[in-house]
């Protein structure tokens, strides 16, 4: 076991400029941008005011530098989307770092090295990483991420989906790929011991790039949060970069020195820590391999559940105030599709859509519009009334009588036929819908599976 020599080592200027600004906006981007990987953050942040704290300064430096007139979303979800919020606190965050390292430079400008904290906060870092990668690996294994293919996906055109969808469709055709997308994120596991760290970090950027990749190139709605993922991995290997190099490009022998470890004279305190390392590894495997197996859970139940309602509805009769409707009306639904994993929607004439969720114990469907509106129309509501757990749980009967949902009762009046009514908006709607008769398994796209044998490419 390797420890920190008690002969001081010399840092350069440069190397403690760049370690104090790493400091800073890593813990800062840990604490207020990811707050939902640990659960004492994550109560501070609903609990005790972090939200709000962090609403304040958002809005203030959206309002007063950057003159911005809209409703900027909070992320009470702890989505990753690149909000205009999660852009201010990333601005929030970097002058922070700037100005916190000009102080602490000034205050601590005679120090030699930062040794002993560089094995902490890299041991903090790679824990983080490794639980974090973790985390994105439980989401291929078990399907949460890019669920399998259904109703609303295998009926959708090519043209008419948009980018984000077009890689999930990708992603959700395979199980096999799943896994071994998995595999190479759960690799980052290697990160929670120093001998590793290095194949870890490498791994780690690997399937980050490819990560980065997807997002930027398709337009997913996280593409920010990679990015400092892969800063973080980059940051475990920059002081073995130059030997990397040479092994790459020079052919020489090469060794990775381990991270040493900080000497701790007493035994009892060894003991604690080794303790505690096993306490903090065990309780976010478990933690994770918890949630994501209940996630997994509940969506299947959920889809049990409205396993009887199931399929794709044609629109047969669209009444609006006692008016029935032609179906060339722009108002007419033209479609309802029900149960699938990836997307519950109404189809009109054309590309519009309405974005849709089930319930079946109540049967009741929710329809919606826009999901920017949506969000912009609930974060009113937050801000309005303030972010507590009243407003949190009185949100889908606010929205209800503002308008800004919509629900519909329906019944299956026989093995066909799914009668829906209720109002939208201020207009009462009667519906008939004829189910399609259609099996998922026979579109081309499931049928066709994998094949050693191939006499000719199957491209249709």
């Amino acid at each position: 076991m390797k420890k920190i020599n008690k002969v001081a080592s010399s840092w350069k200027s440069h190397e403690k400029i760049g370690f104090r600004f790493v400091i800073i906006v890593f813990t800062l981007f840990i604490i207020l941008l990811d707050w939902p990987a640990n659960p004492i953050v994550t109560y501070l942040y609903y609990y005790g005011y972090l939200a709000q704290g962090l609403d304040g300064i958002v809005s203030w430096i959206g309002k007063n530098l950057f003159h911005i007139s809209y409703v900027i979303v909070s992320p009470y979800d702890g989505e990753h989307n690149d909000r205009t919020y999660v852009y201010l606190l990333y601005f929030f965050i970097t002058l922070t770092g700037v100005v916190g390292t000009l102080l602490w430079s000034l205050a601590d400008r005679k120090r030699q090295n930062y040794d002993a904290l560089y094995y902490w906060f890299t041991a903090i870092i790679r824990y983080y990483l490794a639980f974090t990668m973790f985390l994105f690996g439980l989401y291929k294994f078990f399907r949460i991420q890019f669920p399998e293919l259904g109703y609303y996906t295998l009926t959708e055109t090519v043209g008419d989906m948009s980018p984000m969808h077009l890689a999930w469709t990708f992603f959700g055709y395979s199980q096999g790929y799943n896994v071994f997308m998995g595999m190479v994120e759960s690799a980052g596991l290697l990160l929670l011991f120093r001998r590793t760290t290095a194949f870890g970090a490498l791994l780690s950027m690997a399937a980050l790039t490819n990560v980065i990749a997807i997002n930027y190139s398709f337009d997913v709605h996280a593409k920010m949060y990679p990015t400092v993922l892969f800063f973080m991995a980059f940051f475990l290997l920059i002081k073995d970069a130059k030997r990397i190099g040479q092994f790459f490009f020079t052919g020489r022998a090469v060794s990775l020195p381990v991270i040493k470890e900080v000497v701790v004279q007493k035994r009892w305190m060894n003991i604690g820590k080794t303790a505690l390392k096993i306490l903090v590894i065990g309780f976010f495997l478990v933690a994770h391999l918890k949630s994501s197996i209940g996630y997994r859970k509940g969506y299947q139940e959920k889809l049990k559940s409205i396993s009887p309602y199931s399929g794709i509805y044609d629109v047969d009769v669209f009444v609006l105030n006692n008016d029935t409707l032609s179906k060339d009306h722009r108002q007419v639904w033209r479609q309802l599709v029900l149960g699938d994993r990836m997307l519950e929607a109404v189809r009109f004439k054309g590309d519009s859509i309405l974005f849709a969720s089930a319930a079946a114990n109540k049967k009741q469907i929710t329809v919606t519009g826009n999901p920017t509106e949506l969000f912009t129309n609930i974060q009113k509501i937050y801000n309005e009334l303030g972010f507590t757990d009243e407003t949190y749980y009185s949100m889908d009967s606010v929205l209800l009588a503002r308008q800004v949902v919509n629900v519909l009762n329906f019944e299956l009046v026989d093995s066909t036929a799914l009668l829906l009514s209720g109002a939208i908006k201020n207009d009462l709607v009667s519906i008939i819908a004829k189910k399609r008769d259609i099996n998922l398994n026979e579109f081309r796209l499931m049928k066709r599976r994998f094949h050693w044998i191939n006499e000719a490419s199957y491209f249709y």
